[in-house]
C-alpha cells in the first residue's frame, strides 16, 4: 500500500495508528491493510461502551442473537442466512451470555460514583484536527465534560499497580496527550474490571502522565512526516532502532546479587 497525502485524507493518523507506526513504519501500513476480526474480548468492551455512552442508539449497531442449533446443518444455514442479513442492516450479533455480562457490568457501574463522571459530559465525541506538521489527526473521546475528558477501559483488574503497568504498556499516556492537545482538558479514565463484581475506580492523568503523552504525540508526528517526505514505509524497526546489533542485557527483575549455589 502507497502512503501518501492523499490517502491521509481519507485514513487520517490517530491513536491507534500513531502506537503502530511507533513500532515501525511496516506495522503502520499493516495496520492499514489489516481485515481487523473482533475478538470476543473486543466485542464485549464494544456493547459494554455502547450501553454505557449511548444506551439509546444500542439497537441500531447491535442485535442479541437467537439460539441456533449450530450442530445441525438446518442450524448452520439458519444461522448463516441470519448474519448474513444483519450484516445488510449494519447490525453485529451478540451471543445473549455476553449481552446479559455487560447488562450485569453496566449496572454496577451506574450505581458506582463513577456515574456522575458520565452523566456529565457528551458522549462519543469526534474531533478532526491538523497538526503543525501539517498532517490531519482524527479520534473519538468517550465523553467530553466542562472540565475534562472521559475514557472508558473495561479491565482485567483495577488495582492501582495493575492499572498503572497496563496502561504504560498500551501507550495510553499517548492517547492522553493526543486529547489533551485537543482541548487542553484533563483526562480521567473510568476504569471497570471485566468480571463479577465489576468493580470500577476512576483515574485522573497526572500532568507528567499527560506531558510525556504529548511528547510522544509531537515525535511521532515528526517522525510520521519524515518518513512520508522520504518514502519510506517499507523500513522495519531499523528505523527507530538502526541496524547496528542490540545489545541483549537480562532484565532488572532478573539480575542477581550473587551467584546460586
Amino acid at each position: 500500500m502507497q502512503v501518501t497525502r492523499e490517502l491521509l485524507d481519507h485514513r487520517p493518523l490517530s491513536f491507534s495508528s500513531l502506537k503502530e507506526f511507533m513500532r515501525s513504519p511496516q506495522h503502520y501500513v499493516k495496520y492499514l491493510a489489516a481485515d481487523r476480526k473482533q475478538t470476543d474480548a473486543m466485542l464485549f468492551g464494544a456493547v459494554c461502551h455502547k450501553l454505557i455512552l449511548e444506551p439509546q442508539d444500542f439497537d441500531k449497531e447491535f442485535i442479541i442473537e437467537p439460539e441456533f442449533n449450530k450442530r445441525t446443518n438446518q442450524g448452520k444455514e439458519d444461522y448463516a442466512a441470519f448474519i448474513a442479513k444483519i450484516s445488510e442492516q449494519g447490525l453485529t450479533a451478540i451471543p445473549p451470555a455476553t449481552y446479559e455480562k455487560a447488562v450485569e457490568l453496566v449496572a454496577a457501574v451506574l450505581k458506582s460514583n463513577a456515574s456522575n463522571y458520565i452523566s456529565q459530559t457528551s458522549k462519543e465525541v469526534r474531533f478532526d484536527m491538523t497538526h503543525e506538521t501539517g498532517l490531519p489527526v482524527c479520534g473519538y473521546i468517550d465523553g467530553v465534560g466542562k472540565d475534562y475528558n472521559l475514557e472508558i477501559k473495561i479491565v482485567s483488574s483495577a488495582d492501582n499497580d495493575d492499572v498503572m503497568r497496563d496502561f504504560y504498556k498500551m501507550k495510553y499516556h499517548l492517547q492522553a496527550g493526543i486529547y489533551n492537545w485537543v482541548n487542553g482538558k484533563p483526562i480521567y479514565y473510568l476504569v471497570v474490571e471485566n468480571s463479577y463484581p465489576y468493580l470500577s475506580k476512576v483515574f485522573k492523568a497526572s500532568d507528567e502522565y499527560v506531558s510525556e503523552g504529548k511528547r510522544l504525540f509531537n515525535k511521532a508526528m515528526t517522525d510520521f512526516k519524515f518518513c512520508l517526505d522520504i518514502d519510506n514505509f517499507s523500513a522495519g524497526y531499523e528505523f527507530y532502532q538502526g541496524v547496528e546489533p542490540i545489545t541483549l542485557n537480562l532484565p532488572g527483575w532478573a539480575r542477581k546479587g550473587g551467584d546460586d549455589d
